[in-house]
């Protein structure tokens, strides 16, 4: 005997215009992030080589504006449009192992944005002009080498979420209807 009056909640189903937008807005901000880490990469990398100290200068007080301003709304931008996007789409959040994993990989990132590399980027000591490069890379101490991982692993880990959005491999969770 079935239940009387009791019927199964539908899950929830976005409107095809607002799919769209919140996918674009996906994108986008993933596509930012990416760019951003980038162009990080390529400030750190020509700062902590550079023999002119006005370029390293330059190089690191640029990231330490950047960070702060550019990665934590982008970082929320992927996470809460995928929340959305999965709340709203057949795929949902639980029902498919790449969803779930692009999940863990947006909340693993976005708190390392918030917990690690923005505090880390708020270390950086307000640069005076030195003569030197290597002046200036010996203010910084450790921060130059430890800079350079975050835009590299999170361009990975976004590559890594873009491929199984593409072929979103392996089958549904246990927790699928």
């Amino acid at each position: 005997m079935q239940g009387r009056g009791l019927k199964r909640a539908q899950p929830l189903r976005l409107a095809p215009s607002v799919r769209k937008g919140l996918l674009v807005l996906h994108l986008m901000a993933g596509v930012a992030w990416m760019g951003v880490d980038v162009a990080l990469f390529v400030l750190l990398e020509q700062a902590r080589t550079t023999s002119d100290a006005a370029t390293a200068l330059s190089g690191y007080t640029s990231v330490g504006w950047i960070v702060p301003v550019a990665l934590p709304p982008l970082s929320l931008g992927v996470l809460v449009t995928g929340l959305l996007l999965g709340w709203g789409t057949p795929w949902g959040i639980l029902r498919h192992w790449w969803v779930l994993v692009k999940l863990g990989l947006s909340l693993v990132m976005t708190a390392l944005v918030f917990l690690a590399l923005v505090p880390l980027v708020g270390r950086l000591p307000v640069l005076t002009s030195m003569t030197r490069a290597q002046e200036v890379r010996d203010h910084l101490g450790a921060l130059p080498i430890q800079l350079m991982f975050p835009p590299v692993v999170s361009f990975l880990l976004l590559a890594f979420a873009t491929v199984l959005s593409v072929f979103k491999p392996w089958r549904r969770t246990p927790w699928a209807r």
